[in-house]
């Protein structure tokens, strides 16, 4: 069954994930994952994509981020992927696709913004590739922690505003509720958007079409509700 279009909303941060095909590795040294940066950091700033926060794992990719425009997102990681995928199968010498499919996303309202955004900067901890969060390098828990920036992604001044009192190490110390990283999971597949009830109508009414899912299972048949009267028997 086909995927249904992408929805994408300016000036609202966007969770996106993608796995290697048949969920292989993408990164096979660090000097990978320094040119997957380098490439996202060069065509985000091109296509006006802000970069909120990343993880790169070993074989699969956590982004958030928010588009300035409708097509800021899909220029962004398509040319990203593209010129990746080229890079890697020279250096490596490999053949066929690296990624699986295209990639996931959804919208997010802000308290799921700070959800998500704790949620893939854990992941390295939680898979115990590290024991605190913001000592892995490739993501952007040591940027949101401590304002280390290495790679010259991220946005200080949005930052700042964003998190004005918040401990965030504190933050990522806490653990993630799993309801919360089940639907995560579900929604980036979905493409919906993950939110407020007030959030979601909001984007219904900017897109003029419905975002919610619908119920599930088949409409009842409309019925005669009238009892049927007993006939008397002496």
């Amino acid at each position: 069954m086909p995927r249904g279009a992408r929805i994408v909303i300016p000036n609202v941060p966007h969770h996106i994930t993608q796995r290697g095909n048949n969920k292989q590795d993408v990164f096979f040294v660090d000097d990978d994952k320094v040119k997957f940066l380098n490439l996202l950091k060069k065509q985000s700033r091109k296509f006006g994509l802000i970069i909120d926060g990343f993880c790169l794992m070993t074989n699969h990719i956590h982004i958030i981020s928010t588009p300035t425009k409708e097509d800021s997102l899909a220029k962004t990681m398509g040319r990203t992927n593209l010129l990746y995928s080229q890079y890697l199968n020279y250096m490596h010498g490999r053949t066929g696709h690296l990624w699986q499919n295209r990639f996931f996303s959804c919208p997010l309202d802000t308290n799921y913004f700070f959800t998500a955004l704790c949620y893939i900067e854990q992941n390295p901890a939680r898979g115990k590739m590290v024991r605190s969060p913001w000592t892995y390098r490739w993501s952007s828990a040591a940027f949101h922690a401590s304002g280390n920036d290495e790679f010259g992604l991220m946005d200080n001044e949005k930052w700042q505003r964003l998190s004005s009192g918040l401990d965030w190490k504190a933050i990522l110390r806490k653990r993630t509720e799993s309801v919360d990283m089940d639907r995560l999971r579900v929604y980036c597949r979905t493409g919906r958007p993950l939110g407020s009830d007030k959030f979601i109508s909001k984007l219904e009414t900017f897109l003029g079409r419905r975002l919610r899912a619908l119920p599930v299972g088949r409409p009842k048949n409309k019925k005669d509700n009238k009892k049927k009267k007993k006939i008397k028997t002496k």
